[in-house]
């Protein structure tokens, strides 16, 4: 994107906000913006009061939107990027917020961006890019969160509320057909058994084609088969109690998502083996469409169950007692040509299974009184284990010619458990009606174990084996501090102090190596946030005016690093805390309602994220040169719906204009990997009458085909700059699609 097309699309976005002062006569508009109730703080306040940094979608706002699941939310908020990396089967996620977040899918690797369903955290990165399915709200939460939300919400949160049952009978059903021969089927249907008890049961469905075409096997390439079912109940014994269950299984069979090879001269896959990428921005096919793998991971699947529990109980007037209990467990197994070039190179067998279960308990305390507070304690347990064959077919190139050919089968096991408990609070005091001081914080503990069954390791029989592991454990204090002064009844300023925290651990890929990463921890990582922002409205609500800036001190920074080794899988990856960086920026969230059926939101994000020191512990090279992934400097988007009478119904058009600048998505900063700047367009036309919606939709309309993930494998760093290694993958975003929609609600 140009300049000047930015600045364009700025002057636009200013002239659309302004437009209430310069709208129609007042007579012509009715009503204002729907009010926004959260509950980013454990308890249900308005948006507006809300001292923190956060965007929400109600569930009307998420009806109109074409959303397939979370990775979309990069158009709802600013300075968030959420990507699928396609590096196995589940569509594991890659989520950024304000530059933090994780570049690795291990399931050993927490989590910097909390994805909490019904209130339970989701620690599993294979399962957090859920579904826009059954979704009631969707809050986006901005900055370090450690004080509420366990377990380690270091960079944001992403609060995801599904709908309960009611005392209505009634449901809906929706089927859509798009390109790419994709058939989709959601609905649900709510039943009132009694006065005091509901249930809803739903189903999910979605078949389709992959988006590739696999120029060596002559077919399409990452096609999809997705079911989930589901049902939930909900009790009210009495006016004070209410207890809610739900439980869903999804499985997803499909072709292993295919990955780039974008090989550069200097790497050992183009240079030994002639298995270059077209040029520096196109893969080894010279179309990011158009993949040149051996193989199409054929049954790779990924199945899970989740059961929630949340029961309130209203002890006294304003004194409620929430218990949460959340069961996790994926089971996945999936056959990734890595190397993507025909040849067998780097490939895996992914066989893989993990599960979690956590309590949560806490006292609310909320009433017209100057003082309100949340208390509790949190208690998690989770384990990881992967059995995985690596098949390397390089041998000559680490041990000489006599091997060309051979593909050798290197089996290795990795076996992890984590425990972690909490106690936490976070109170208001209002010293007046325009003062509000909010102390809070979390006490962690966490333990973590691992061990491995490798063949080439026989000193694993004594130390770091799955019957003897190695653990390790870190506690830390998270506080949290804010000052709100309301300035109007509908406006106010608050300055925020958060910490965030982030548990050490142990490299779950199961390879050990010269630096015997898997067995060796790393530790915590912390983020200081200091944060300045106003809410306010104006013109009768038809306004909405959000805005912040931030500053953040990123300490004891977990980096990985693949380096080359002469052995093995011929690579490794470490996890260092070796950085430390300096993150500031400004964010705007808008909203306006110029006239009456038109509604236009906005976001904008700067961002200047950088390293401050970054020393490689294992060269000694300087490398505070380099970039932080996923951290584009400018990012916003904008986005009109209108609404109007028509044929005895309605028309609704809603469209998503999402920009961000370019962005790096290799430790390296490899230009190859690069994320170019991307505009993005996405939209829906719709009809209403009755119960029945037709609609027709797109996304990604102008068809960008940016990269999502990016990795450069073996690339070992030196005291002068560093060695390219093996050679890099990369993996695109869905190209453009579409199709048509029929909902029926009865």
């Amino acid at each position: 994107m140009t300049s000047t097309s930015f600045n364009l699309g700025l002057a636009t976005l200013c002239v659309a906000l302004a437009a209430p002062a310069q709208a129609e006569p007042a007579a012509a508009v009715t009503g204002g913006l729907e009010e926004v109730v959260v509950t980013a703080r454990k308890r249900e306040e308005r948006l507006q009061d809300v001292a923190t940094s956060v965007t929400a979608l109600s569930g009307r706002e998420l009806a109109r939107r074409a959303d397939v699941d979370l990775s979309t939310l990069t158009n709802v908020a600013p300075n968030v990027i959420i990507n699928d990396t396609q590096e196995g089967p589940g569509s594991p996620a890659a989520m950024t917020i304000r530059g933090i977040g994780v570049n690795d899918h291990e399931r050993s690797i927490d989590p910097t961006v909390g994805v909490i369903v019904d209130g339970v955290f989701i620690g599993d990165s294979g399962g957090a890019l859920i579904k826009a399915l059954d979704l009631q709200s969707i809050e986006v939460l901005r900055g370090p969160q450690g004080t509420l939300f366990g377990r380690n919400s270091i960079a944001g949160a992403i609060n995801a509320v599904r709908r309960r049952p009611d005392n209505e009978f009634g449901g809906e059903a929706r089927l859509s057909s798009g390109n790419y021969n994709d058939v989709a089927l959601d609905g649900y249907v709510n039943i009132p058994l009694t006065d005091q008890f509901a249930m809803k049961l739903g189903v999910a469905s979605d078949r389709r084609d992959g988006y590739f075409y696999n120029s060596v096997l002559k077919k399409s390439q990452g096609g999809v088969d997705y079911h989930d079912y589901n049902a939930s109940f909900l009790w009210r014994p009495s006016d004070a109690i209410e207890i809610y269950y739900r439980f869903d299984r999804s499985k997803q069979n499909q072709d292993a998502n295919p990955l780039l090879n974008v090989a550069q001269p200097d790497q050992a896959f183009c240079a030994f083996y002639n298995q270059c990428a077209a040029s520096l921005t196109q893969p080894q096919s010279g179309n990011r469409y158009v993949v040149v793998t051996n193989s199409t991971g054929d049954n790779s699947y990924f199945n899970s169950d989740m059961h929630v529990l949340n029961a309130s109980w209203t002890v006294a007037p304003g004194y409620k007692l929430d218990y949460v209990f959340g069961w996790f467990h994926t089971d996945e197994d999936g056959h990734m040509d890595f190397d993507g070039t025909p040849l067998t190179l780097y490939d895996t067998q992914r066989p893989q299974k993990y599960s979690q279960h956590s309590n949560e308990l806490r006292l609310t305390h909320s009433t017209s009184d100057a003082l309100s507070y949340t208390v509790g304690v949190y208690a998690w347990r989770s384990q990881y284990r992967i059995d995985m064959h690596s098949y390397i077919g390089f041998l000559d190139l680490l041990y000489g010619p006599s091997f060309a050919g051979v593909v050798a089968d290197i089996p290795q096991t990795v076996q992890q458990h984590t425990e972690s408990n909490a106690a936490f609070f976070e109170g208001d005091y209002k010293f007046s009606d325009a003062w509000t001081l909010t102390i809070g914080g979390r006490y962690t503990h966490d333990k973590k174990d691992t061990g491995l069954i490798d063949p080439s390791m026989p000193e694993l029989a004594t130390a770091g084996g799955i019957d003897n592991p190695v653990s390790k454990s870190w506690s830390e204090f998270t506080p949290k501090a804010s000052l709100k002064y309301r300035l109007s009844q509908d406006a106010m300023i608050y300055g925020l102090f958060s910490r965030g925290y982030r548990a050490g651990g142990f490299d779950g890929r199961p390879g050990s190596g010269a630096y015997l990463a898997a067995t060796t921890p790393y530790n915590p990582e912390t983020v200081d946030n200091f944060e300045f922002g106003t809410k306010s409205e104006w013109l009768d609500h038809r306004l909405r005016l959000n805005a912040d800036v931030f500053y953040m001190l990123y300490k004891d920074m977990q980096q990985e690093l693949s380096v080359a080794l002469n052995s093995g899988t011929g690579q490794e990856t470490l996890f260092l805390n070796a950085a430390k960086a300096k993150i500031y920026g400004f964010e705007l969230d808008a909203a306006a309602m110029p006239m009456t059926g038109l509604t236009i939101t906005a976001t904008l994000g700067f961002l200047h994220a950088r390293y401050t020191s970054f020393i490689d512990p294992t060269s000694g090279a300087d490398l505070t040169y380099l970039k932080l992934r996923r951290a584009p400097s400018v990012s916003g988007s904008l986005s009109p719906t209108y609404e109007w009478p028509a044929f005895n119904g309605k028309m609704t058009a809603h469209v998503d204009y999402t920009y961000t600048s370019t962005y790096e998505n290799t430790f390296l900063n490899t230009p190859q990997a690069q994320t170019a700047a991307q505009n993005v367009i996405d939209a829906t036309l719709g009809y209403t009458r009755g119960g029945t919606t037709v609609a027709l939709f797109g996304r990604n309309l102008t068809n960008q085909d940016g990269y999502t993930e990016g990795l450069d494998v073996g690339a070992s760093v030196t005291p002068t700059g560093h060695t390219p290694g093996l050679w890099t993958f990369t993996a695109p975003r869905p190209p453009r699609t579409y199709g048509v929609s029929i909902q029926q609600k009865f």
